[in-house]
């Protein structure tokens, strides 16, 4: 019989010079595995971990890549986003002043807001945390309740990055349209 390592009992391993298995690992950790309380070990195993590491993922939701950080395993989990730049007022004004107005309405979120950085890119900022245990499906889904807040923001600035006037057309071109012969069909 093989344990999990594929090591025959007593073959070719004193007491303590293998090291302890994946599963043996987890049999000794407690349930439910919490994130960053394992790792990847130098030989290739994965292990138990005390020491308490930043956590960082990405994620796209939304057509936006976001950016999730947890400073530590009981630190809240803070969202970032770079929605763009501001319309700027000469490209279209209606533009600017609902992305300005949707930016302004994200002050009166509890858990975050939107806001312009010095180089005028719009970015979402938002915190919460998630329930413990903190597993991965708890700070997936507290990634997730987040999103879902700025949801109808992201959505007005949508509107607002799409109105763009019509570029002007060359009088060529009316002519042109006026003259073509409607094709059968």
């Amino acid at each position: 019989m093989l344990d999990d390592k594929g090591i025959e009992p007593g073959d070719s391993c004193r007491e303590g010079d293998c090291g302890k298995s994946a599963v043996k690992q987890f049999t000794e950790t407690s349930l439910p595995v919490e994130v960053g309380s394992v790792t990847l070990g130098a030989d290739g195993h994965i292990q138990s971990s005390l020491e308490d590491r930043p956590i960082y993922f990405r994620f796209a939701a939304c057509g936006i890549q976001f950016e999730a950080r947890m400073a530590s395993r009981t630190a809240p989990l803070r969202l970032r986003a770079n929605l763009g730049k501001l319309p700027f007022s000469a490209e279209s004004p209606e533009a600017r002043s609902l992305a300005r107005r949707v930016m302004a309405a994200t002050d009166h979120l509890r858990r975050g807001h939107i806001l312009l950085s010095p180089d005028h890119d719009m970015v979402l900022e938002g915190e919460l945390a998630p329930p413990s245990p903190r597993t991965p499906v708890s700070v997936v889904a507290t990634a997730i309740a987040l999103v879902l807040d700025f949801k109808p923001y992201l959505d007005l600035l949508g509107e607002a990055l799409a109105v763009r006037p019509a570029p002007p057309r060359c009088e060529d071109e009316e002519a042109d349209e006026d003259s073509a012969v409607p094709a059968d069909g």
